[in-house]
């Protein structure tokens, strides 16, 4: 059977790949950036366990140690999983002919890296997207003097390259004038630009789908159903839905006319009281809810190995589970959390309330209820993490 080097072993999707390669018979190894934990390495179908030096503190040594890597073990194709690895590996020319990649093309990787220039695609494709302003310094902000607040601050790209070296985005409110100046300003002291986006409250709905050769396979839809922060963050539960007409339209135009190739998220907001749909952003790379659709009954990771090493396209289309919720425990515990400390002032929407989410959480089982990193047959990864998780409360050297 092939090798196989998954990258990023710290994250959901990088145990979901694992879990279902190594059920399939294929030889895994993890690897994670130096220092971090990774419950991926936990898993019984972990064969062996490495580490590479941050690919944001310098992506040479980074990319020379993916080669080591792959040299020791014999590997057939790496699976990169973040922005951190993805990007370095997309420009690694030293690695072709080496081993296979599974990312897109490098023109294709700097495409959905670029927030701004999704959103500019998806405007003239008639995609719906929030209003979306570039500045590179705080004269320009006048330009959303009709904009009301919260208003999103958010970087270009999820990791902002330089010289070798990655800067971090991240996504802020500002919830009037004076702070929105003063974070922008801030902000640009960091990188060279920011993205402002009006606010789109509701619902976040996803669609996932395999693209190949100008034809989307396997299209999935979910929509979340609690996030670790609830003003916006990854989520911690969502459930599989029925395909939506409009969200799979729009999804399959943005995909194809991106040139896409390989697996691919969009995900959106959907408003509460009219169903009007916004853009969020395009993932082109295993995203954080991997679990959902293997639980649903298509599973993306051994579609994509059988597609990147023997060229064998999946079935355009193949029915799913639907009603099947799939949580992160300890992703809940954090959501929890932050309902907790309260709705921020200035949010202009209904927020969770704790108790009723805390029953939620607390339920342990109920049919269709499925779980990201706790399984029966691969204990040891759900554990780790909830232990991780335990410490950093509790343990002796919390904060």
């Amino acid at each position: 059977m092939p090798r196989i080097l998954v990258l990023d072993g710290h994250s959901s999707a990088a145990l979901a790949f694992v879990r279902s390669l190594g059920k399939a018979g294929y030889w895994v190894a993890v690897a994670v950036a130096n220092g971090t934990f990774a419950a991926a390495v936990k898993s019984r179908y972990c064969k062996a366990a490495e580490v590479y030096p941050n690919p944001v503190e310098g992506v040479e040594p980074f990319v020379d140690s993916v080669r080591d890597i792959v040299n020791k073990h014999e590997i057939d194709l790496v699976i990169p999983i973040t922005d951190s690895t993805v990007w370095p590996l997309s420009q690694a020319e030293e690695l072709a002919g080496l081993v296979r990649i599974a990312v897109p093309s490098r023109a294709i990787v700097e495409l959905v890296s670029d927030k701004y220039r999704t959103v500019c695609l998806a405007e003239s494709l008639g995609v719906p997207i929030p209003k979306t302003l570039l500045v590179k310094s705080v004269d320009e902000i006048g330009g959303i003097s009709d904009w009301n607040y919260p208003i999103v601050i958010k970087d270009r790209y999820s990791i902002n390259w330089q010289q070798g070296k990655g800067v971090s985005g991240g996504v802020v409110f500002a919830y009037d004038s004076e702070d929105l100046y003063s974070k922008v300003k801030a902000r640009l002291l960091t990188v060279d630009e920011v993205l402002l986006q009006s606010f789109s409250p509701g619902e976040g709905v996803g669609f996932s789908c395999f693209a190949s050769g100008g034809k989307i396979f396997l299209p999935f839809q979910w929509r979340r159903l609690r996030e670790k922060d609830p003003r916006g963050s990854g989520s911690s539960a969502r459930m599989s839905v029925p395909l939506d007409e409009d969200i799979e339209q729009h999804s399959r135009t943005l995909i194809l006319n991106a040139g896409f190739q390989g697996i691919a998220m969009v995900e959106y907001k959907r408003n509460r009281h009219n169903g009007a749909l916004t853009l969020m952003e395009i993932n082109g790379r295993p995203w954080g809810s991997m679990q959902l659709p293997i639980h649903a009954g298509i599973d993306y990771p051994q579609y994509l190995v059988r597609w990147c090493l023997d060229g064998i396209l999946p079935p355009e289309t193949l029915s799913y589970k639907e009603k099947i919720t799939c949580r992160w425990l300890t992703a809940d515990f954090i959501h929890l959390e932050n309902l907790w400390e309260g709705r921020p002032d200035g949010w202009p929407e209904a927020y969770p309330d704790f108790f009723v989410n805390l029953l939620k959480v607390l339920l342990p089982w109920y049919p269709g209820l499925r779980y990201d990193h706790l399984s029966i047959d691969d204990p040891n990864p759900g554990i780790a993490d909830l232990k991780k998780w335990f410490n950093s409360r509790f343990g002796s050297n919390k904060r």
